[in-house]
């Protein structure tokens, strides 16, 4: 029935909405950003840990569209010290800058700080911690993973970023809340829509309220018939207010819970999954290494998440006047985390800008960090271990289509590959 079901999803809307090569993404991408990424990241890193300007300006690029309605000072940070030290001084540098990105989604734990956020985090947290991982795989990854496979073993050949990566996350995240197979791609179209840079405000509106039209009738179904979901897992969570008073979770609350999840689980896993087929398929000493050892699969998502994480950049407002490696910052000055430049530093990692399975794990900041560490992490790595076990399974032999060009990576935002051709057998 699965199977038949991803079998009915429409093949061109999933190629106009996980198109990383096409003019829509690489304009809220800062362009495409192909050649000499980690050369420039490593120029602006060595010149000093913090430059003003947003990332591309300091990459000697110009202010890109969407930086241009910002009225506060802009400051970036490239080395790992800094950078870590912002994520966990959440005092001195907020999350508010990004209320006004995600207004659209409603009341969300993006744009909160302090007792508020831990008080909402607490709601979802129980849902994505280490120890709800195997509902997650028995639930949704690992049945998703086999049927999106079931499609392709047979033909000799996929392209996987199309024919898996990109549905994979999305299925699984819609599955977990009860949308119906037919709708995931259009609640992954009005998520989009809700996020894009060069949206109108009253069209990002109304993508909110075409996804809420889409998940308030799943929320009012679970409050009185709950099932084994995420959606029912939501509701039946408690909040507690700032005086201390135990409520029920609001629909509206659900609803942003949903909008987030959705926006970073069908986004950033899909991107991640590509990008270690990508390193992989480079490197067939270290694909096969992986296939033979799989205990190194887990080393493998590690170094691909170290080595080119898909959102390089995440932004903070410094509360107060500071200063970050001998630059002053103004209190609400806007201060952009260059993760890539800082999972790059050679003060941590030995030759950072090579990939390396064999490489010894270190903690990295592709997760962010602090208080606001990425709530989907463990959900994130399960879904890329269970597919990249499932592919060297099923996909003997998995090497680059000889007849199609060799693909590349992409983007200084929203990074990935632009293609994954295979073949196989």
């Amino acid at each position: 029935m699965l199977l038949e079901e991803i079998a009915r999803l429409d093949p061109d809307k999933i190629r106009t909405l996980f198109d990383t090569g096409g003019e829509y993404r690489r304009a809220i991408s800062g362009g495409d950003y192909v050649e000499d990424f980690h050369a420039d990241l490593r120029r602006a890193r060595e010149s000093g840990p913090v430059h003003e300007g947003c990332v591309e300006e300091a990459l000697g690029l110009p202010r890109p569209e969407y930086a241009r309605r910002w009225t506060e000072p802009a400051f970036s940070a490239f080395d790992y010290a800094t950078v870590n030290a912002v994520f966990r001084d959440s005092e001195t540098f907020d999350s508010a800058i990004l209320r006004g990105t995600f207004a659209t989604f409603g009341p969300n734990i993006l744009g909160m700080d302090g007792a508020e956020h831990a008080r909402h985090r607490a709601v979802v947290q129980p849902s994505f911690g280490r120890a709800a991982m195997r509902w997650w795989t028995d639930r949704w990854i690992a049945g998703i993973t086999g049927s999106l496979l079931a499609r392709v073993e047979g033909r000799g050949r996929a392209e996987l970023n199309l024919d898996f990566c990109a549905l994979l996350p999305l299925l699984t995240i819609t599955g977990s809340f009860g949308v119906r197979m037919a709708e995931a791609l259009r609640l992954r179209e009005v998520i989009e829509r809700m996020i894009g840079a060069d949206v109108a405000r009253e069209d990002k509106l109304a993508a909110s309220a075409a996804a809420a039209d889409l998940l308030l009738p799943l929320i009012a179904d679970r409050r009185g018939n709950p099932r084994d979901d995420l959606i029912s897992r939501l509701v039946r969570e408690r909040v507690r207010d700032a005086d201390g008073t135990l409520r029920a979770v609001t629909d509206e609350e659900v609803l942003a819970f949903a909008r987030l999840i959705l926006t970073a689980g069908s986004g950033t896993t899909w991107r991640q999954l590509g990008i270690t087929l990508w390193a992989l398929l480079n490197d067939p000493a270290q694909l096969d290494a992986v296939r033979r050892d799989r205990s190194l699969v887990r080393a493998a998502i590690e170094e691909s998440l170290r080595w080119e994480v898909t959102d390089p950049t995440f932004f903070r407002r410094a509360t107060r006047d500071t200063s970050l490696g001998g630059v002053r910052i103004p209190a609400g000055s806007r201060v952009a985390l260059c993760l890539t430049a800082a999972n790059h530093d050679p003060a941590r990692w030995e030759r950072p800008d090579a990939f390396d399975v064999f490489r010894p794990l270190r903690p990295h900041l592709s997760f962010a960090g602090g208080p606001h560490v990425c709530l989907g992490m463990h959900l994130a790595r399960a879904e890329m271990t269970v597919a990249l076990n499932a592919i060297l399974d099923r996909l003997p032999n998995l090497r680059w289509d000889p007849d199609v060009p060799r693909p590349v990576l992409m983007g200084l935002q929203m990074r990935g590959p632009d293609r994954l051709p295979v073949v196989f057998g």
